[in-house]
């Protein structure tokens, strides 16, 4: 009998060890599902896209842990070429899990690695910046470069408040930054403190941010707040924050399927929670990568 392939790289440390405790119940679920499975436990994120980027003999990759481990795995597999690439399979277990969310996974792991077992697929967009992908998310600005910044111990036992906790120290230090780009032959120059680029349905569990989004139509939903007064950018942040239906003359929405940025200064971005290339961007859709739902 010949078993297809599946390596599992899994990250101990993801949504409170959560796989850890129950790794052989993993194991069994995908053993009976008629794979080969071969461990690999993840000393960092560029552990995880090394590994990843190291498995054109299997047939399966399944990566277990949050969007940001979602995402070194993604970068990984897009250096093998399409006709060797693994198909991708993901155990949410992380903080946030938005990716998992716009899949529309459970929240079981067991039940997710049975959904693993039967096969299923479905072929995602990427979003891309400069040279790096990005499944979900690429943000600069006000509250864009928090994940990377949060201690995984505090993550762990606060969950998504750690976020919040953590942007609120960034307020009182926070400088806009002026953009410059074009679209659809209108050309923006504005004085910024967000700029989001959103290809899923969610932006660090905030699940109505863009409820139009889609995972599979070839377009980025694109958000930029400019600056105003401190009033007005704490009002539009906590309807960003709450969930609400976001409109003000001071953001600018769109969907795109390319946009070009340029900053006054260096900005750093962030991409699915991990930190991305300082500006400027090239912001576009990517190809698709095939996904495990």
């Amino acid at each position: 009998m010949t078993h297809k392939k599946l390596r599992l790289i899994y990250n101990p440390h993801a949504g409170r060890r959560k796989l850890v405790n129950e790794l052989d119940t993993v194991i069994r679920i995908f053993q009976e599902g008629g794979y080969e499975v071969n461990v690999h436990r993840t000393q960092s994120p560029e552990d995880i896209e090394n590994t990843a980027a190291h498995c054109a003999d299997m047939d399966t990759v399944v990566v277990a842990g949050g969007d940001g481990s979602i995402h070194q795995a993604v970068n990984g597999l897009m250096k093998i070429p399409m006709e060797e690439r693994p198909i991708l399979g993901i155990l949410p277990v992380g903080t946030a899990n938005d990716l998992a969310f716009a899949l529309k996974l459970p929240k079981s792991i067991a039940a997710a690695c049975e959904v693993i077992a039967n096969g299923a697929t479905f072929d995602m967009d990427l979003g891309k910046v400069n040279n790096r992908y990005f499944v979900n998310v690429a943000s600069a600005g006000l509250l864009t470069d928090i994940s990377p910044k949060v201690d995984v111990r505090v993550k762990n036992r606060l969950g998504q408040l750690a976020y919040y906790l953590k942007g609120i120290e960034t307020l009182p230090s926070f400088r806009p930054f002026h953009v410059q780009f074009e679209q659809n032959d209108r050309k923006y120059s504005e004085d910024a403190i967000l700029l989001l680029a959103v290809n899923g349905l969610s932006v660090g569990g905030l699940r109505q941010l863009v409820p139009k989004a889609s995972l599979s139509d070839g377009k980025l939903d694109f958000l930029l707040i400019k600056q105003s007064d401190w009033p007005e950018t704490m009002r539009l942040l906590l309807k960003v924050l709450g969930g609400g239906k976001v409109g003000s003359n001071n953001m600018v929405q769109f969907q795109t399927k390319h946009v070009s940025i340029s900053c006054e200064r260096p900005v750093s971005s962030d991409l699915d929670g991990e930190w991305g290339p300082n500006s400027p961007w090239e912001i576009q859709i990517g190809p698709k990568i095939t996904v495990l739902c």
